[in-house]
């Protein structure tokens, strides 16, 4: 019985360490897509807090654009993408904490979409839609 147990518990602490450093997945629906990003508990827990109402937010529009504008510039793929629309919304099941960032849908000209979040720190998140649409 002892053995066993000292077997196990490097085991438990691998899958323990393993499922915190695991990515959150938020889902955010945006018109009729359902979109999924993965954020770190770090990327989370670094957003400011900020409620509508309380001044301006962390990262302002303009320079959630410019960074937006720049990770274009650095994906050949995307050279003909435009920003179709942007909106500043509270990280989902993190609402009570405040945490708000800008998801923002680009539009190439083969008619393809492509989703992108703008953490208030200037970091640029890929977002995939959810199959099924």
């Amino acid at each position: 019985m002892r053995l066993t147990t000292l077997f196990f518990l490097p085991s438990l602490f691998v899958t323990t360490l393993q499922a915190s450093s695991l990515p959150t997945e938020v889902i955010e629906i945006m018109d009729q897509y359902r979109i999924a990003l993965y954020l770190t508990e770090a990327q989370i827990s670094s957003i400011p807090n900020w409620q509508p109402g309380a001044g301006e937010p962390p990262m302002s529009l303009q320079a959630a654009v410019g960074r937006v504008l720049e990770w274009i510039a650095k994906n050949p793929l995307l050279a003909d993408a435009q920003i179709y629309e942007l909106k500043y919304k509270p990280v989902h099941n993190y609402e009570k904490f405040n945490r708000w960032y800008y998801l923002v849908e680009l539009r190439l000209r083969a008619g393809k979409k492509q989703f992108v979040a703008v953490l208030p720190d200037g970091q640029v998140v890929s977002a995939i839609e959810e199959p099924g649409r």
